[in-house]
């Protein structure tokens, strides 16, 4: 007998788990009853063969918090029942061993051109100006927000330069025309975007403005980061440029943009085409 199968835990040891705010204890105890009520032994190889029966059967969310809960009563068991250091190491380290599942991707939430230009009919110009330079260059809001005058060269198309996560600097395109409009209501200020009392436009009233909009006209909550999305999908869908959209968006790598906005699925037609041909 190995270390690990010495050490036993009751039942009730294992119930008397506890976290900081009381509904997460009580689901804690009810993802440890359920490991008790499977017929497995109270045990760190128990609780193992528990968890890999969730596996592939249960979302990945219930496996996670079954692992999160047991790990927490198997070692709060063992020093309440005064378990050597050396002892609690062992547990320590075979929960360890209990893997995550790792939860698939969320589809990224978009709006269609249709859906976008009745959002942007439906705004103030001044936040429409906004809304239509964040979908143009992808940005996200806070990015924009704080674009600088000093910052823009205007060319063919007009570069702005943005600062991303972590001071991150890169430059977006818009078309000169649009930049004319906006110049045109928004005519001096250090900002691009500046309101009538100076300084930048705040991230929650752009947010608040485009959600009520979008409720009134769309039927549902839209928000900033939405367009940044569907600008994302649209060009990924039109061009197939993954590395240009990932430098667009200002992602570390392109693992990223793959990661959440590539949705590439075979339609019935893909699929059955082949097979429909011979009925």
């Amino acid at each position: 007998m190995n270390e690990l199968e010495r050490i036993r835990c009751t039942g009730e040891d294992l119930m008397e788990v506890t976290a900081r705010a009381p509904r997460t204890t009580a689901a804690y105890r009810d993802a440890v009853g359920a490991f008790l009520a499977s017929g497995q032994p109270a045990t760190l190889q128990g609780f193992t063969a528990y968890i890999d029966t969730l596996r592939g059967v249960r979302s990945a969310s219930t496996v996670n918090q079954a692992i999160a809960a047991g790990r927490k009563a198997f070692l709060q068991a063992a020093e309440r029942s005064g378990c050597s250091a050396q002892e609690v190491a062992l547990i320590r380290g075979a929960l360890a061993a209990v893997h995550s599942v790792r939860k698939a991707a969320s589809l990224v939430k978009v709006i269609t051109p249709a859906e976008r230009a009745r959002l942007l009919a439906a705004l103030p110009l001044r936040v429409r100006l906004i809304a239509e330079t964040l979908y143009i260059t992808g940005a996200r809001v806070s990015e924009l927000l704080q674009a600088r005058r000093d910052g823009i060269k205007a060319n063919g198309s007009v570069e702005l330069r943005l600062y991303g996560k972590g001071g991150k600097e890169r430059t977006a395109r818009i078309p000169k025309a649009l930049y004319q409009r906006i110049v045109a209501e928004f005519p001096t200020g250090v900002y691009l975007f500046e309101t009538r009392t100076g300084g930048p436009f705040s991230r929650s009233y752009v947010s608040r403005e485009l959600a009520r909009a979008a409720v009134r006209v769309l039927g549902r909550a839209v928000s900033a980061h939405v367009l940044r999305h569907s600008r994302a999908t649209d060009l990924l869908a039109t061009t197939g440029r993954i590395k240009a959209v990932a430098q667009l968006l200002g992602h570390a790598n392109e693992a990223t943009t793959l990661q959440f906005y590539v949705r590439d699925t075979f339609s019935d037609e893909d699929l059955f085409s082949e097979e429909c041909k011979g009925d």
